[in-house]
């Protein structure tokens, strides 16, 4: 246990003196992620902060000024009435002041209420540069909700005339009451908002396991194929050290600058898609969904045996490599399309799935995070046993199969030709 001990911390510290790993690791999730974040969410909160409406008012009825005062009191907008002789010169003045939005109110509008027909308001959006628009969207959909009230308001005073009690049910004679079952228990909220709460917990996690598994499993190839390629393996093989705690010293190092990645990854991630993540104003716990101490336990093992298996893997695939280079090509190639399968599981349900495409997604260890992590918010401790037990046997057996290699001299002749011809130097 001793020399095991010994040869980790030395992995550690060599991992650790790679300042470019470093920075790569931990320093840029942990600083760009949220700062892109943080400039999303300015860019959204300088979107939304206040709208500048220009008004020219071509109609002598009381419905145009009508329609000026709803929008002086909605929250948010500062409306500016101009005058001006056509539209074209509204817009230009409405350009040179700054404006987001001309609203036009056209001459036969108060007319064409009072006839019981339609109205048309035209709403401009001014562009006073190419830029993301998203200002001007904005702008326009206050608008929008603003007339569509308004008209509402309106057509409740005509139907009311007509003779109707209640004009709401006049207008609205059907209305929909949506409401969610979920874990046995009614939620009070839409199926839409329990999706979106849904969907955002199983965004990210893909990319995440992504990331994880191939940032590791590069560091893990990169370590042995380094040593292989500086001709510092046949020392440490020939030191009075089991090549099974060779191998036990080199994973666990790995794994540690893995799982600090991993962490340094969820929390910039996490800080960069609250930048512009969906506010349903639901949370987890309002669905009846947490996650206890217990789950949380499991969840971590689950990550582990996940990081095991890919570094074990990972560490197989770099003996048949030459140097660094073709280490990362060998991983990359074999690694990827395993870890790829997990992004399906952002857009499908893997319950509804048929069983042969279902059991081959679960044949893949590194989906298990992500489809464990919806085990884990549903509490379905079961399952999530389920898959730590494969993942075991998964990781175990890849262990094995790394540490006989290791202990056998292949570790020291094995190749791959990569399309080279024989004999070739």
């Amino acid at each position: 246990m001793s020399d095991f001990i010994v040869m980790a911390k030395k992995e550690i510290k060599n991992l650790m003196r790679d300042r470019k790993l470093i920075f790569g690791l931990i320093i840029v999730p942990l600083i760009v992620y949220p700062a892109l974040g943080k400039m999303m969410q300015f860019g959204f909160e300088s979107a939304t902060k206040e709208t500048h409406v220009a008004i020219v008012n071509f109609d002598d009825g009381k419905y145009g000024e009508l329609l000026i005062k709803a929008l002086n009191v909605t929250p948010n907008v500062t409306v500016t009435v101009i005058s001006a002789g056509s539209v074209d010169d509204a817009l230009r003045k409405a350009l040179q002041e700054n404006q987001n939005v001309l609203v036009v109110i056209p001459h036969n509008f108060s007319e064409s209420i009072e006839s019981d027909e339609v109205a048309t308001v035209q709403i401009y959006g001014v562009f006073k540069e190419i830029g993301s628009g998203m200002r001007e969207s904005v702008s326009e959909g206050r608008i929008n909700a603003v007339i569509n009230v308004l008209s509402e308001e309106i057509a409740k005073l005509k139907v009311q005339e007509l003779g109707a009690k209640n004009p709401d049910a006049v207008l609205h004679p059907i209305r929909a009451e949506s409401k969610s079952y979920l874990l046995g228990r009614i939620v009070d909220a839409p199926p839409t908002v329990v999706s979106q709460v849904l969907a955002s917990q199983s965004y990210g996690l893909p990319l995440i396991v992504f990331l994880m598994v191939m940032i590791t499993s590069q560091m893990s190839a990169g370590a042995v194929a380094s040593e292989k390629e500086n001709k510092t393996l046949e020392t440490l093989l020939t030191l009075p050290v089991r090549r099974t705690t060779i191998v036990a010293s080199k994973i666990t190092g790995t794994a540690v600058m893995g799982v600090i990645a991993a962490l340094a990854y969820m929390i910039g991630l996490k800080q960069y898609m609250a930048g512009f993540g969906t506010q349903t104003g639901v949370s987890l716990s309002e669905l009846g969904l947490s996650i206890t101490p217990t789950g949380m336990a499991l969840f971590g093992i689950v990550v582990f045996l996940t990081i095991a298996f890919s570094l074990s893997l990972a560490m197989l695939l770099a003996v048949f490599a030459e140097d660094v280079q073709s280490a990362n090509t060998v991983v990359s190639s074999i690694i990827l399309p395993l870890a790829f399968p997990s992004f399906i599981l952002m857009f499908v349900d893997i319950s509804q799935l048929p069983a042969l495409w279902k059991y081959l997604l679960l044949a893949s260890p590194f989906t298990h995070p992500v489809v464990d992590y919806r085990y884990l918010i549903a509490k379905d401790y079961t399952a999530l046993g389920a898959s730590i037990a494969y993942l075991a046997i998964v990781a175990g057996a890849t262990l094995y199969v790394t540490a006989r290699v290791f202990a056998s001299e292949k570790i020291l002749t094995a190749r791959l030709g990569w399309g080279r011809r024989k004999g070739r130097e």
